[in-house]
């Protein structure tokens, strides 16, 4: 029953970012950064120091093909991040998943690059949509761990 005395919920720390193929929950220090693309969008966190980055690509991957092509992806930005720091990529992390939603696959892998910034990087595939999740962040392994296993699981992409 509804009082003019009852206190108000308190007002949630994360603020929801929508789009027509997913929706991100994040803490309300983070600031969208225009990407210039219409499939992607960037955050920044000054207090997390971290950066943020998701785009998505409409395609149709077959379930048997969806693996070889999420290798494909993690393999291409690995060489990426070798090419911008040779012998300076120490990749600590990395594994491979059912979709939380049971209808896809996610494969990621983390990365210390240059002893300086922690890259990790998430491909879900998922039926007709590809999504990509870079997070880079200055902080230490674990800190970074964090935040990307915090940020994956405000993460939702919407079915068709």
């Amino acid at each position: 029953m509804f009082s003019p005395d009852s206190p108000a919920p308190p007002e949630s720390p994360l603020d929801t970012y929508r789009t027509s193929a997913y929706e991100v929950d994040l803490p309300k220090h983070w600031t969208v950064v225009p990407s210039g693309r219409d499939n992607a969008v960037s955050f920044q966190s000054a207090a997390d120091d971290a950066g943020l980055m998701i785009d998505v690509d409409f395609y149709d991957i077959p379930a048997d093909k969806a693996r070889s092509t999420a290798e494909r992806l993690i393999n291409a930005r690995l060489a990426a991040l070798q090419q911008q720091a040779p012998g300076q990529v120490d990749m600590f992390d990395s594994g491979v998943q059912s979709h939380r939603q049971g209808r896809g696959l996610e494969m990621h892998y983390a990365a210390h690059v240059a002893r300086r910034d922690v890259v990790m990087y998430v491909v879900t595939i998922v039926p007709q949509r590809v999504f990509n999740l870079t997070l880079v962040s200055k902080r230490s392994r674990e800190e970074a761990m964090r935040l990307l296993r915090e940020v994956r699981s405000h993460f939702r992409p919407t079915l068709p």
